[in-house]
């Protein structure tokens, strides 16, 4: 087992990441109208139908999570070691180190390059098994193919379609992350069958909570909450769009 002291080193900078991270996407969304009933000359109707609901809620519970983190790695003197520790840069270059820096990256090719462009349950799908695959063991090889699966459409994403007015115009990303999507799951499944004998129950799991996390969080922004939703002309949304107010719609009306 390793040091307490460490994991607190590694929970106190954690912590310090997340809480500049929410309070960053805080501030964007302070931007967004919330109080006002009255936004640049367009009535946006009362606050709680405010798209900026969602994101004050993800981004302050993600901010008092983080603090409270700050918290505990302080009091265990995880704080302490943390700085104590950065002159040894050569001792602070571990793996673990490093996996932190990896996921940091994969968020980051997530929120700015996928989501914008590419369908989000397609991108939501891919993230969520390059995390569960390439970091539930930690395994190098499996932190290599979970990054590179999700950074190369990514770049792809960015370099293919940087103006805002591409975005959603074109569908070439979504089947570039969604062909990821597929050689992940796939390059998971064999590897894990030669490394273990067989497949790991999370392993069999991560397809199907992979799919359906997006789904159900963005049918629940759309449908139920009535959300703006990144790209809502993305490979697969616009189809469950259309068929929620075409079919599901109508029938639990009784129109239909």
């Amino acid at each position: 087992m390793e040091d307490k002291t460490a994991l607190r080193a590694r929970d106190f900078w954690t912590s310090l990441a997340l809480i500049a991270l929410s309070l960053f996407f805080i501030y964007r969304t302070s931007l967004l109208p919330f109080f006002e009933a009255d936004a640049a000359g367009v009535e946006s109707g009362k606050w709680y139908n405010s798209s900026a609901i969602v994101p004050y809620g993800i981004f302050i519970a993600i901010l008092t999570l983080a603090l409270a983190l700050l918290v505990q790695a302080v009091r265990d003197g995880g704080a302490a070691a943390a700085l104590g520790g950065v002159s040894r840069l050569r001792e602070l270059m571990t793996f673990d180190v490093l996996k932190a820096g990896i996921i940091a990256i994969l968020l980051a090719a997530f929120i700015f390059a996928l989501v914008p462009r590419v369908d989000f349950i397609i991108a939501g799908a891919l993230l969520i098994t390059a995390l569960i695959y390439g970091f539930h063991e930690g395994r190098r090889i499996c932190v290599a193919a979970a990054s590179l699966h999700v950074i190369v459409p990514g770049v792809y994403a960015l370099l293919a379609h940087l103006p805002q007015e591409e975005w959603g115009t074109y569908v070439d990303d979504d089947w570039l992350a969604l062909a990821a999507f597929a050689s992940l799951t796939v390059w998971m499944f064999t590897e894990s069958r030669l490394r273990h004998g067989r497949m790991p129950r999370y392993v069999i799991a991560t397809p199907f909570v992979a799919v359906l996390v997006p789904f159900l969080l963005v049918c629940a922004m759309a449908f139920g909450f009535r959300q703006n939703v990144p790209n809502r002309s993305g490979l697969l949304f616009q189809k469950i769009e259309y068929h929620y107010f075409v079919t599901v719609k109508p029938l639990l009306s009784g129109t239909r």
